[in-house]
């Protein structure tokens, strides 16, 4: 059997990955360079079909994004062990602040709400230039060998530790 029949990874759509991107996850990761060196941090976020938009308060991440930066955004989520299940959707943009009065009100009454600055500080919004999802399915593993499915005798106490 080969490597690709073997894989359960799945390629989404563009739609597809908008679909859980809006629907499905409220944090993120965004991805960006300070003094040539990269940054992730966490966000909360909300997003349409064009765009991703986060509140910050002034510091290390709104100075380096605010003005039209290059960025990556990752949102995800994973099931334990077992049924091994998972999705991830990867979007690169371009990160700018929000300095129109008008929009900065409809975001401040809208649904997102920092978890970390009030709704007053600063937002930014990333551009969705690309978009990449991938998925592995829950199927229960029905299409699965007996012999790569995992073994659920185990727990993290029995790993050892190489040091």
């Amino acid at each position: 059997m080969s490597e690709e029949q073997l894989s359960r990874l799945e390629e989404l759509s563009r739609s597809d990955s908008l679909e859980l991107l809006q629907g499905r996850s409220h944090v993120g990761r965004l991805g960006f360079i300070v003094d040539g060196r990269p940054m992730i941090r966490p966000v909360n976020c909300v997003a349409s079909n064009d765009s991703i938009v986060f509140c910050t308060a002034p510091g290390t991440k709104l100075s380096a994004v605010s003005r039209g930066a290059q960025v990556v955004f990752e949102v995800d989520e994973s099931r334990p062990i077992y049924p091994h299940a998972a999705w991830s959707v990867i979007i690169q943009g371009t990160a700018r602040e929000v300095t129109d009065p008008e929009e900065l009100k409809i975001l401040r009454r809208g649904p997102l709400h920092s978890w970390a600055v009030p709704p007053s500080e600063h937002w930014v919004r990333i551009s969705i230039d690309e978009i990449t999802g991938r998925r592995i399915p829950d199927d229960d593993l029905v299409d699965v060998p007996v012999d790569r499915r995992q073994d659920r005798s185990w727990s993290a106490d029995d790993v050892e530790s190489p040091h």
